[in-house]
């Protein structure tokens, strides 16, 4: 599996956010005025995408204008992401929300194999004081055998989702 990028989370953010199932920026930038959460995320990813120009036209006469303007003329995409990456007070608040938001959907698969190495262990620990076999658990659980004998033979947890885990 690829990790997410900054870029792709962006773009499903914003999407998401407005709720237009669309990456058109004329169209994200008219979802401003109803979604004022959509301000800060809108931002960064015009200015990932080289669509800052754009988004300046379409909310010129919105009241973020000044806010993106003063930004765009501050900082380029690098530095933002710098900026952005080692959480600098010198940004509003706003933006470093949609920086940890992104951290918190990358690493997540991070914080799942972790919690499925702990059940890994209880579960061998119980298979050994009740004497279960691993035919026993996956026939009774209704799991796939191969998985199963992968995640506690080998510890594959990519065999294994968190919620089959538990």
């Amino acid at each position: 599996m690829r990790k997410l990028s900054f870029e792709g989370f962006l773009k499903r953010y914003v999407v998401e956010l407005s709720g237009v199932q669309t990456t058109n920026v004329h169209k994200l930038a008219d979802c401003l005025c109803e979604n004022p959460r959509m301000k800060e995320p809108l931002f960064l990813y015009a200015l990932t995408f080289d669509k800052v120009n754009l988004l300046l036209r379409y909310t010129m006469n919105s009241n973020v204008a000044a806010e993106y303007n003063q930004l765009s003329n501050r900082y380029s995409s690098v530095k933002m992401l710098s900026l952005l990456e080692n959480l600098s007070p010198e940004l509003p608040e706003g933006y470093l929300k949609v920086w940890r938001s992104y951290c918190s959907v990358r690493d997540a698969t991070l914080a799942d194999n972790d919690t499925k190495e702990l059940i890994h262990r209880r579960v061998l620990e119980l298979q050994k004081e009740k004497h279960l076999t691993n035919y026993r658990l996956y026939t009774d659980l209704q799991l796939n055998p191969g998985n199963v004998n992968a995640w506690l033979k080998c510890n594959d947890s990519n065999k294994m989702s968190l919620n089959c885990a538990r």
